[in-house]
């Protein structure tokens, strides 16, 4: 922002005066806000019924399921750009496609559509779970008693009490979307004809890796970032606005056509096309890496280098996930119970600017801001970890204010009168009812510092080496079949370790 302010004749000379790079920047501004609004329905039509299976039925397999839909987000960025890309694009042909890939898309706005799918799933999944867990299913049962069918029953009585989930899913989903760099940059480096497409974010990332040859490209690169956060954050605005607003549902029942599409084949037909689509469109193409692995050229790789690598990417996510929890959920209860004061509402829009700046924009703006600190600026570790507080600390705060919308604040006020005090209050009150989103922020906080790419090395450099970081520079070297193999470990080992966290929440949940 300041550059914008203090350089505006470079702007003005190197953006306004030559027409080829306004119409690059309109072009790849007006695609991302095209593939967001697209990604966020897909996610809203195919999340809803995903969230609704994973906490109102049982079945065996269920904690694997649940594991299974934040694995997207334990992979790597990069690598995951590149599974998608092997698995739907045409690829390049060093890039050893399997056979079997689909291998037919050709179109580089589809593709990154895809991706961007792939990235945002499951964000809307988690949040709308979370909230799904919060809201008595007692309701529902007393209208069923009284002749409503299911599906009526749950689109009158449960989905309007959904706004909050539903705002936290649309923002998170729209946010990932628009900042996503890493993930795009290497899908379209795949493809064997991107046909020099760009999203806002990988013309940044792009700028980005040519401005130590060119420095003129820091005035594109400063607006083009300006621009991008600016019309994100009215446009996420209006939509908090509009959804929070808006009658959910209509208010006309049909109960002939409720009744049928409550019972029979309806039902198992919507599961179904959940299941399939979690199957098809977001885990087969996250995980073709493996695929990829059996049929390439084996080669040799430098396990101890990724070993610390991978050590580095485990402290550096705990460590962030445990400052966002502990600075999170004072901030979300401040926005979520002062709603009508001014600097709750200015908090809450200033929030979400971490979630819509690209990551490599992000790492870029925090090691100049950082790096007027010595002691900091000293410690590339504690940079990276400053940087992934940054664009993590919001995925807790979004999760834990939109459960607390949820919660009356007469339970608190009770306790309040009977001598509770503020802290006993929220860990024998509010917390219980709240620990479902806590755990979701957490997750998301900890597989999006794991598996972060851009904001990384845009901060650091190589000079700390993470997993995600490890594995893009094999890619860049076009060693393929080590960044595949490793990229498999990382997904084994990040799979084992929420599977873990969620085991252990559920037997404390049970105690």
């Amino acid at each position: 922002m300041s550059y914008t302010v203090t350089d505006w004749d470079l702007i003005q000379k190197y953006v306004f005066d030559d027409p080829a790079t306004v119409q690059l920047i309109q072009d790849a501004i007006v695609a991302s806000f095209e593939i967001a609004a697209i990604v966020v329905v897909i996610d809203i039509i195919t999340g809803l019924p995903m969230a609704w299976i994973l906490v109102r039925k049982q079945f065996r397999g269920k904690q694997f399921l649940d594991t299974l839909i934040d694995m997207p987000l334990a992979v790597p960025t990069a690598a995951l750009g590149f599974s998608a890309a092997i698995f739907w694009a045409v690829s390049k042909p060093s890039a050893e496609a399997p056979w079997f890939a689909v291998g037919e898309i050709s179109s580089p706005f589809i593709l990154v559509l895809l991706l961007h799918v792939i990235f945002s799933y499951p964000y809307m999944v988690r949040s709308l779970a979370a909230i799904l867990e919060q809201i008595d299913q007692t309701y529902e049962t007393a209208g069923q008693t009284l002749g409503a069918s299911k599906l009526t029953a749950a689109r009158t009585i449960t989905l309007p009490l959904f706004r909050a989930g539903l705002v936290t899913g649309i923002i998170l989903a729209m946010a990932r979307s628009l900042s996503e760099t890493g993930g795009t940059m290497i899908a379209l480096a795949t493809m064997a004809n991107s046909q020099g497409f760009q999203t806002g974010p990988s013309l940044i990332g792009t700028l980005k890796s040519g401005l130590a040859l060119n420095p003129d490209l820091a005035a594109p690169l400063a607006f083009i970032s300006i621009l991008l956060i600016a019309l994100s954050l009215v446009l996420l605005v209006a939509l908090k606005l509009v959804v929070m607003k808006v009658r959910l549902p209509a208010g006309r029942v049909w109960p002939k056509w409720e009744k049928i599409l409550s019972r029979g084949i309806a039902p198992k037909l919507k599961d179904g096309f959940s299941g399939a689509f979690l199957i098809i469109i977001v885990l087969i193409p996250s995980f073709f890496i493996f695929a990829y692995v059996f049929t390439a050229t084996a080669s040799q790789g430098d396990w101890q280098t990724f070993w610390e690598s991978l050590a580095n990417s485990f402290i550096i996510a705990g460590v962030v996930t445990l400052v966002d929890i502990f600075l999170g959920i004072p901030l979300a209860l401040y926005i979520a119970r002062n709603k009508k004061g001014r600097l709750p509402q200015f908090l809450d829009v200033m929030v979400n600017i971490p979630l819509i700046v690209p990551t490599a924009a992000l790492g870029y703006s925090l090691g100049i801001f950082w790096g007027g600190a010595p002691f900091i600026s000293a410690i590339p570790f504690l940079l990276v970890i400053f940087a992934h507080i940054a664009f993590t600390y919001p995925l807790v705060v979004r999760n834990v204010e939109g459960a607390v919308e949820e919660v009356d604040a007469a339970y608190e006020d009770t306790a309040r009168t009977l001598g509770a005090r503020r802290l006993q209050t929220f860990r024998k009150v509010l917390f219980p009812m709240i620990k479902a989103s806590v755990l979701a922020g957490a997750i998301m906080a900890f597989t999006r510092s794991l598996g972060e790419t851009g904001a990384t090395i845009a901060v650091a450099g190589t000079s700390v080496n993470t997993a995600p970081v490890y594995i893009v520079e094999l890619i860049n070297g076009e060693q393929f079949y080590m960044a595949a193999l490793t990229c498999i470990v990382l997904i084994v080992v990040s799979f084992a370790f929420m599977l873990a966290l969620r085991l252990v929440t559920r037997k404390r949940r049970a105690g």
